[in-house]
């Protein structure tokens, strides 16, 4: 009997040192920005972590045709190969987009590195709320869901199976809002003359894109009740990426690489500012155990959904203690140093 206990003591030890736990299983709900691309590159080579699923939505950074397609190619690498689900081309209400010009540089980031591989998969012909839907139905663990670019195909999921199984949701991570600072709508717009959208752009001092893209969509998701974790601009601001950070990442495998390559182009032309914010890398880290926040705080949320011509408000997260939904986990606070060490460090780990 003695025996027996050692030796399932040592099972214990050897899994806690080398990273034996159980895996997380996670579908990443994705505007195949640069950000997004970052972290999905990190989570494929995070061993706790099992990519399940990636949906696209052509609502954010991207055109959907060509996030489906960066998705595809994303997964040729690594040992996470998991099938893409399109999702919906426009938002639920509303028209509101990227600049035309930044969203086209968003499309292209992968068309432009010859070295990319083809995909070596078809996208799937289930639409990616049927996905996550069906997922949940039939799943015996818990699922995560990482939100990187609006909460559209999630709300088109409630709308069209309003019974769905969202007991079966862990957690939703999501990098959005902006809660006690201001948003990023009316900077981006106002940034470059050809990203001017006039002024229910140019206006909106208060909402971040992710919730600004959707907004009708995110009130629905954030004033559910499903268990949810945002990481909002609150936090995103206090970690800043400069240039000289891909000399961090040295490893030569083709994760690592495309890590470097993406660094170049987010802290080039296309850039909102120098240095540019962290943002759905830091959401996915989070997820992911590899950062903890300095500060996170559990707030009643609701969203503001109408738009007006002047000093509009669409998409700006509150608090709000009427919130029909149940308290939100808000983090508030991250070490850009911790950021830089885990992710050089999660980039740099064996292929």
């Amino acid at each position: 009997m003695k025996r027996l206990f050692l030796i399932v003591l040592m099972i214990v030890v050897v899994s806690t040192l080398f990273g034996g736990t159980a895996s997380k299983k996670v579908i990443i709900d994705s505007d195949m920005g640069r950000d997004d691309i970052l972290s999905i590159l990190y989570l494929m080579k995070k061993p706790n972590v099992e990519i399940i699923g990636v949906t696209v939505t052509g609502c954010g950074e991207t055109y959907l045709k060509d996030g489906v397609e960066n998705a595809l190619k994303l997964m040729t690498l690594g040992k996470q190969k998991a099938d893409v689900y399109i999702g919906a081309a426009t938002p639920t209400h509303y028209e509101h987009h990227f600049p035309a010009s930044f969203k086209k540089d968003m499309s292209d980031i992968l068309e432009s590195n010859a070295k990319f591989p083809a995909p070596d998969r078809p996208v799937s012909s289930k639409k990616a709320w049927d996905y996550i839907h069906d997922t949940l139905e039939t799943t015996e663990e818990k699922i995560t869901i990482l939100s990187l670019g609006g909460f559209t195909n999630l709300a088109m999921m409630l709308e069209k199976y309003p019974e769905t199984r969202v007991d079966k949701i862990e957690n939703i991570y999501a990098m959005a809002g902006a809660v006690f600072v201001d948003g990023n709508v009316a900077s981006l717009n106002n940034a470059k003359k050809e990203w001017a959208q006039g002024p229910i752009y140019s206006t909106n001092k208060y909402a971040e894109y992710n919730v600004f893209v959707d907004p009708v969509a995110a009130k629905q998701i954030i004033d559910s009740d499903i268990p949810m974790t945002i990481i909002p601009l609150d936090a995103c601001n206090y970690v800043l990426l400069e240039r000289s950070y891909f000399s961090e990442i040295t490893a030569k495998d083709p994760i690592a690489t495309t890590v470097r390559y993406i660094i170049m182009e987010k802290t080039g032309t296309s850039s909102e500012t120098v240095p540019v914010p962290i943002y759905d890398p830091l959401a996915t880290m989070i997820m992911a155990g590899g950062l903890k926040p300095n500060q996170i705080n559990p707030l009643n949320l609701t969203v503001h959904t109408k738009d007006t011509m002047q000093d509009n408000r669409s998409g700006q997260t509150y608090v709000d203690s009427t919130s029909p939904g149940g308290l939100i986990n808000v983090v508030q606070g991250l070490s850009e140093a911790g950021f830089k060490e885990d992710f050089s460090r999660v980039i740099n780990s064996d292929f």
